[in-house]
């Protein structure tokens, strides 16, 4: 019943609406649309069965990797809901910017040290490959956003003040971070790139909780998919976060630890409430609904 719903909903976003009518929905036939329902997940699939194969270790944090490509896959669904409906509508630019600063400042780390890369294989050019792949994507959506389909585009309900949380990310990062990059500037950076990915999913639920009613099925896909990539990093990092503790005979506190640890903890609890109505929907197998709320 579960993939059935979830059949349906990626059945339904690779229909597109006629020319001569706008209410009329041409639709693939069927054994395209199931190729079309396949071929995102299918080359996922392959993905990750050649990455284990050939590129990783087997070792625990290859969970890492598959969280940034599970991440990758949810971007991939959404793009693919907007080039089919030829709507940005329950989408977020300002997660999405959020998500390219991310993106841009994990890169500046993990693709000159690898500090912060997960020790299996995978870490040492899957997991920067996958983060410049949904970067590219959050870009495509974004032009999408700001200038192909404007006109769908929800701002009214996209009012999250971004602006004002960049700074204390940013601070925040230059006053606690770790040294596993063994250079300051990389360890800053990489750290930024964590403050901000822990804010970055907020303007989305944000503006789903603002529309309320029924989530369009590829925007509650790709929510779940972010929600399952903090997931796996949560899980890397549980066991990983003891590795910032300071060494040597005056060592103190392993602060940079617990902040690690509490920032992934905070991104798995802010997807919490949105899992609960997506699961629940897929276990009845009906389209996800949200209560609105008034904010």
């Amino acid at each position: 019943m579960m993939m059935n719903a979830l059949k349906n909903d990626v059945l339904t976003n690779f229909s597109f609406k006629s020319n001569t009518n706008s209410d009329t929905y041409i639709r693939l036939p069927s054994k395209q649309k199931d190729n079309k329902f396949a071929g995102g997940y299918y080359t996922f699939t392959l993905c990750m069965v050649i990455v284990m194969r050939l590129f990783s270790d087997g070792d625990f944090s290859g969970i890492y990797t598959l969280g940034v490509a599970v991440q990758c896959l949810g971007f991939y669904l959404l793009l693919a809901k907007v080039d089919r409906h030829r709507s940005v509508a329950g989408i977020s630019a300002k997660t999405l910017e959020l998500y390219v600063l991310v993106f841009a400042f994990r890169l500046c780390s993990t693709t000159m040290r690898n500090g912060y890369l997960p020790m299996d294989r995978s870490g040492d050019w899957v997991f920067q490959a996958a983060d410049v792949v949904s970067m590219v994507m959050a870009i495509r959506l974004l032009r999408s956003i700001r200038g192909t389909h404007r006109s769908t585009y929800q701002e009214e309900y996209d009012t999250m003040p971004i602006a004002r949380m960049i700074p204390p990310c940013v601070l925040l990062a230059i006053f606690c971070h770790g040294n596993l990059n063994r250079h300051p500037f990389f360890d800053v950076v990489w750290t930024i790139s964590m403050n901000l990915d822990t804010i970055a999913m907020v303007p989305q639920l944000w503006m789903l909780a603002k529309i309320g009613g029924e989530v369009e099925g590829m925007t509650s896909h790709f929510v779940a998919a972010l929600a399952f990539s903090r997931a796996c990093a949560f899980s890397f990092w549980f066991y990983g976060f003891t590795a910032l503790a300071p060494r040597g005979k005056d060592a103190g506190p392993n602060f940079a630890g617990y902040q690690l640890i509490t920032a992934h903890a905070m991104q798995v609890l802010l997807s919490l409430d949105f899992l609960y109505y997506y699961l629940t929907a897929r276990m009845k197998g009906k389209r996800m609904q949200l209560p609105t709320v008034e904010l």
